[in-house]
């Protein structure tokens, strides 16, 4: 009976049988690292728009995002450009974090997890 048992529990599954090798689910493909195209490509061009287009999306989407953060919840009046210094400080600190988050969101919604949450990481590391 133990010997059956221990068998039955052990890595290789119930009574020794080879288990099938399993399919990766639509999230792990999703978010798994994509190889990059060969570069002037026609592949590679829209890998290059893709990227773009995240950046471009994060840095806009972090811009609506940390302004009136700034001026509304902290009381701060001011633009980067003219100041005061305090608001320049306190945008900085908070933009920083928020657009790595973001871009890691908007990266995995695009099918690119794996690469934007590289530069997330590389971000958060300096």
């Amino acid at each position: 009976y133990l010997l059956h048992r221990a068998r039955y529990f052990s890595a290789g599954g119930g009574g020794g049988k080879p288990q099938p090798p399993t399919t990766p689910t639509f999230l792990q493909r999703w978010m798994a690292p994509k190889d990059m195209p060969p570069r002037w490509t026609l592949r590679w061009y829209g890998e290059m728009v893709l990227i773009c287009t995240v950046f471009a999306i994060t840095g806009t989407s972090t811009m609506v995002l940390v302004r009136p953060a700034v001026s509304d919840v902290l009381g701060l009046k001011g633009t980067f450009k003219e100041g005061p210094w305090s608001y320049r400080i306190c945008s900085l600190v908070i933009m920083t974090p928020v657009y790595a988050s973001l871009l890691v969101c908007v990266g995995t919604l695009f099918g690119r997890h794996a690469y934007f949450r590289f530069f997330a990481v590389k971000m958060f590391s300096r």
